[in-house]
């Protein structure tokens, strides 16, 4: 569920409660479409991403109470020819995208032309993202995310990067424009320290923050991320700005739809999010791409994930909240 922001009147991604084990609507508000072989989408190509078309969307999402949706940029190469693709589908009653979150490296010296260009290619843009996940050079091991492997640098902590990354965040303010925050725990003070100077940017962290692949064995490597992570999810929701998206779990904690131990460790997680945010700046979403399995954790190499369907995975969001007042889940 999530209230949008004052100054971002457009951030209406909820989920309502519903008497049965599925709300009684959704607004998915973070899922992907995937053209590899679009020049915007170069990057998924040469990674061998398959295809993930509307029509795919469509199809596992049958029976689903979806609304409406956000699309979320795809590694975009470039932003402003995704968000065009995109919103020529939604114009033609391909999908139920209502707003599209673009790709805009905001380190640039041309960002505020790129931006420009992005706003122009469509009216559905109502924010932007660049993967920021860096804790190290990328190894598929370490929270590094691949989107970062090329430019191999912290756009958070790096003090000459994060400067003119910073330049580029201010100039989302005048443009009604709000940020989708991809990042690990390690990152999260700084994250913090830069939002706070720029009230009016509404942010969203993706993902719960990513806590990095814990065991669920109660032991000390647990210990160690979940202090790293909940010190920085503090400092985050310490500012009225911020909103969190409940998503991409498994990559949080790996096999947890097998249930057991692992799901609820993750219940709790989600549940001391909720707590920590309040309810109205938290949100569920299917992160949905490709399958259920790659939905949950990129990897898609968990066997437990194989069966996700996006239906199961909203039923299981609803079970962890069914406790709540209705006007909490709402």
């Amino acid at each position: 569920s999530q209230v949008p922001s004052p100054c971002c009147p457009f951030m209406h991604c909820c989920i309502a409660a519903a008497e049965m084990t599925l709300p009684r609507r959704i607004v998915d508000c973070h899922h992907h479409f995937l053209a590899p072989d679009e020049p915007f989408h170069a990057t998924l190509g040469a990674l061998g991403a398959p295809a993930y078309t509307a029509e795919q969307y469509a199809a596992d999402s049958a029976g689903l109470p979806i609304e409406k949706t956000v699309h979320i940029e795809a590694l975009a190469d470039d932003g402003a020819g995704e968000a065009a693709y995109v919103d020529a589908l939604a114009s033609r009653g391909a999908c139920k995208v209502a707003a599209i979150v673009a790709n805009c490296d905001l380190s640039a010296p041309d960002a505020a032309a790129a931006l420009d260009k992005i706003q122009a290619a469509s009216a559905r843009v109502r924010g932007i993202r660049y993967i920021l996940d860096y804790d190290g050079p990328f190894d598929g091991e370490c929270p590094t995310h691949v989107a970062c492997k090329a430019h191999a640098t912290d756009y958070l902590r790096d003090a000459s990067a994060a400067a003119a990354f910073e330049r580029g965040f201010a100039l989302l303010a005048a443009r009604g424009l709000s940020f989708d925050l991809q990042l690990c725990p390690a990152q999260m003070e700084a994250a913090a320290a830069m939002i706070s100077r720029h009230l009016c940017v509404p942010v969203v962290i993706d993902h719960m923050g990513k806590p990095w692949r814990l065991r669920a064995d109660g032991g000390a490597a647990d210990a160690a991320e979940l202090a790293a992570w909940r010190k920085g999810m503090a400092a985050l929701a310490a500012l009225p700005q911020v909103s969190c998206k409940l998503s991409m779990l498994g990559v949080a904690v790996p096999g947890w739809p097998a249930g057991g131990a692992k799901e609820e460790l993750l219940r709790g997680l989600v549940l001391e999010t909720i707590s920590l945010f309040g309810a109205r700046r938290c949100m569920f979403n299917s992160n949905w791409h490709i399958n259920g399995a790659v939905s949950n954790s990129d990897a898609g190499d968990v066997p437990s994930d194989e069966a996700l369907t996006m239906a199961s995975l909203f039923e299981r969001f609803h079970g962890w909240v069914a406790h709540l007042g209705e006007a909490e889940r709402e």
